[in-house]
């Protein structure tokens, strides 16, 4: 017997047996699921443009070492993290759901372009780090019947993007003397990464462990449209009388992750 339908019998005599009794619905209106797992997120590579601020300004000059744009890499690499779901089914095979996902630290802009900052050898160097949140909000089709234990679906909506702990690294790479300078110029620095709103879908789906079960496994793959702004700037303070900022770059990044969630999930009626 399918895990989705009933079949007719046929009596002794020949003449039909009276019908089943229909089988309940597993996933209809009313359901509602909350489920939590891990995330594994692949962001996106980009080859950047990063533009010098201080030629918005009116006295300002150009960089002498990058002039007014050079242009970078942001290759952050694939991490985990973890995911949490909550899912509702106003009726049968639609579901209206809020997501939470939170990544571990990416590694984030690469300098390759230039081969020093200031008077640094830094080519190569990964200048920033930044763990992502993503939250998104979505409607999803589930297309097989109500009764069965299997239920994929596809999923569109709406995500935001912010992103925590963002970490300014170039000063960790640097050597002995090339530290001295940094100590001697009272050199400090900040990596900064923005936020943004983007679309969302998803494909996935939850296997029941039993009709009389709430329990259940989920796998989806979600992509999320996130477009930033990325950047560092570097200031002085050689003799404690306050920050001059030294350099100040940013451009549009973006990340575009595609995250693949598997985990467990509980389901109930409201």
């Amino acid at each position: 017997m399918s895990s989705c339908s009933m079949a007719v019998l046929a009596g002794g005599s020949g003449y039909p047996a009276p019908m089943p009794a229909a089988p309940d619905k597993i996933y209809g209106a009313g359901t509602a699921v909350v489920r939590i797992g891990g995330s594994y997120i692949d962001p996106m590579s980009d080859r950047i443009t990063l533009a010098n601020g201080f030629t918005d300004l009116a006295n300002s000059t150009v960089d002498p070492i990058y002039g007014d744009a050079f242009r970078a890499t942001v290759n952050p690499k694939s991490e985990w993290g973890w995911n949490i779901t909550g899912m509702w089914m106003p009726i049968d095979h639609w579901g209206l759901e809020l997501s939470y996902t939170r990544g571990s630290e990416h590694r984030g802009l690469r300098h390759g372009h230039r081969e020093r900052i200031a008077p640094f050898d830094v080519s190569g160097v990964r200048i920033g780090r930044f763990e992502p949140e993503i939250s998104a909000a979505t409607v999803n089709w589930y297309p097989l019947d109500p009764t069965c234990q299997f239920q994929p679906y596809i999923g569109v909506g709406i995500n935001y993007s912010d992103y925590r702990k963002q970490r300014f690294t170039l000063f960790n790479h640097l050597s002995p003397e090339d530290q001295a300078i940094v100590d001697e110029l009272g050199l400090d620095g900040r990596f900064n990464v923005g936020y943004s709103w983007g679309h969302t879908w998803q494909i996935g789906a939850d296997w029941v462990f039993g009709r009389d079960s709430n329990w259940l496994v989920n796998a989806a793959a979600i992509y999320t449209d996130s477009e930033t702004e990325i950047g560092f700037n570097v200031t002085a303070d050689p003799d404690g009388t306050g920050d001059t900022r030294i350099l100040d770059y940013s451009g549009d990044y973006r990340y575009d992750p595609w995250t693949f969630n598997i985990g467990v999930g509980y389901k109930f009626n409201l």
